[in-house]
């Protein structure tokens, strides 16, 4: 056997990401990437073709598929003695139940592969078993990749029974124009949710009547999606209680995601609220009944004056998944937002069992997460006496520097007192060095004699990163000319191994 560039830098179609369970069909997938030899090669792709492992089988016969689909280049495909084992495993894998999808590999991956590979010259037209084999995999209306594999399969049968002279088989046929038809409605459907019209509305509301279950799903998903859940989430209650097991797809997984809980918080995981009312709107923030009710239940929660509530509020207000899960528009709750933050930055840091998943100081960094976002130039004291707060957790001076960070970009005028506070993250050698890095981060590009002379120190510090960084900072305040001779007496004792970009600015300035 040989092997290519074109299967050494292939991992599968189907199955990327998925780990096998046994050591020894590891190390036989393992052989199936460089470094290896042909030898090697094929013996590992040939423990994977014989297993008894679905995903390794799979995995085999997407590389057959691979090379045959680039034998054109090289001549022949380099596991072409082995077809008909191929083909013999394919079917085996079609005659048995669908993958069940996981969050690796999706729904039905090892029909997928198998209909790949035997729509290359392994069908049989006038064998019943694989015609009735493609036949119930269309009958599924699968959606995705393995739709498209089982219509190629199927039409390649249609196209070998009608070159035989035969009449293309009825069953066959009707299933292919009934997938076809399914895919083009759900396609509409798709194309239906992005209008927020009423008449798409209703139209969207029809086609969950739909004959096809499939644009029942792909209409129900829409409505799931932005603020029309809001107005419809009975509906969609009572749609799902009505789809059957076997009718899985994309679409049904988001209804079901948008009926299930959103998040609990940033960093309050493992407490509630602490009264029963509040921990009522706590529910409603995470699965909101209405829009109403769900704004009601935010502010419920700001106002409360309760800690580990305010906190869980202002957490929905700036997690993506949060507030504005479904298309809410949160702008007329910034002032109220940012004025709590302001308050809870005023108060002591909470106390670590109010928030076990992260400790101490929850409290400040969900108030710096609304100051990163929405903070103004009145704010850079609040936002300076963070970073410089002595003893504060690690979680905090994080959160603290990415607020600085996002607040110098967007203020027009960089605050000194903001940019002087950065430096204490930057050289306490007690805290991570990401943690200082994203410190230097927050300088470059500034307008600052004060941060072009943090960075010039940081040029000039102990440790390599900040060196690095502070180096990079110059650079991108054009301040090379400036200190040439420093910056190149710094880079030119950098390693060789100091990071791709260092190396970058070393080449340049050497």
């Amino acid at each position: 056997m040989f092997t290519t560039v074109f299967l050494l830098e292939f991992q599968s179609w189907y199955w990327r990401g998925r780990e096998l369970g046994d050591p020894e069909l590891r190390r036989a997938y393992d052989a199936l990437n460089p470094p290896t030899t042909p030898e090697e090669f094929e013996q590992g792709f040939l423990a994977l073709l014989r297993s008894d492992d679905t995903a390794a089988r799979g995995i085999a016969l997407d590389f057959y598929d691979r090379g045959e689909m680039t034998s054109r280049f090289v001549g022949a495909n380099a596991f072409e003695e082995y077809e008909d084992e191929v083909f013999a495993v394919a079917r085996q894998l079609l005659r048995e139940p669908p993958w069940p999808g996981d969050e690796h590999t999706s729904r039905g991956a090892n029909h997928a592969s198998a209909l790949l590979v035997l729509r290359r010259g392994g069908l049989d037209c006038d064998d019943a078993e694989d015609v009735n084999a493609v036949a119930a995999v269309v009958e599924r209306m699968p959606e995705g990749e393995l739709g498209e594999n089982a219509l190629m399969a199927a039409r390649t049968l249609l196209e070998d029974q009608e070159e035989e002279g035969e009449a293309p088989d009825p069953r066959l046929t009707a299933l292919v124009t009934r997938l076809e038809a399914c895919e083009a409605r759900v396609e509409e459907i798709a194309d239906l949710g992005d209008d927020p019209g009423p008449e798409a509305t209703a139209a969207l509301v029809r086609a969950t009547e739909d004959e096809e279950w499939r644009v029942r799903q792909q209409a129900a998903a829409a409505l799931a999606s932005g603020e029309r859940f809001y107005a419809h989430r009975a509906l969609l209650e009572r749609l799902v209680e009505s789809w059957g097991a076997e009718e899985e797809s994309d679409a049904r997984d988001e209804v079901h995601d948008a009926l299930g809980d959103g998040p609990h918080s940033e960093y309050w995981e493992g407490r509630e609220p602490e009264t029963a009312e509040l921990r009522a709107a706590h529910r409603e923030l995470r699965s909101p009944t209405g829009e109403s009710a769900h704004r009601g239940a935010f502010r419920t929660l700001l106002h409360s004056g309760r800690p580990v509530a305010v906190g869980i509020a202002l957490d929905h207000f700036h997690h993506e998944d949060g507030l504005t899960r479904f298309g809410l528009d949160d702008a007329e709750h910034a002032d109220e937002a940012l004025a709590a933050a302001r308050d809870v930055l005023g108060q002591p840091p909470s106390a670590a069992d109010l928030s076990p998943a992260v400790g101490a100081g929850a409290n400040h960094a969900s108030a710096l997460d609304i100051v990163q976002e929405l903070g103004g130039p009145e704010d850079a004291d609040v936002l300076a006496a963070a970073l410089r707060a002595v003893g504060a957790p690690a979680l905090v001076r994080d959160r603290a520097v990415r607020a600085a960070s996002a607040c110098l970009e967007r203020w027009e005028t960089p605050d000194e007192e903001v940019v002087a506070a950065l430096e204490g993250p930057i050289f306490d050698g007690s805290l991570d060095m990401d943690i200082r890095t994203a410190a230097v981060d927050a300088l470059f590009g500034l307008t600052s004699p004060r941060a072009a002379a943090v960075c010039l120190r940081a040029a000039r510090a102990a440790e390599l990163p900040i060196q690095v960084q502070g180096v990079i900072g110059l650079t991108s305040m054009s301040l090379v000319d400036e200190h040439r001779d420093l910056l190149r007496e710094v880079v030119a004792a950098w390693p060789d191994d100091a990071g791709e970009r260092a190396l970058d600015i070393r080449a340049e300035l050497l």
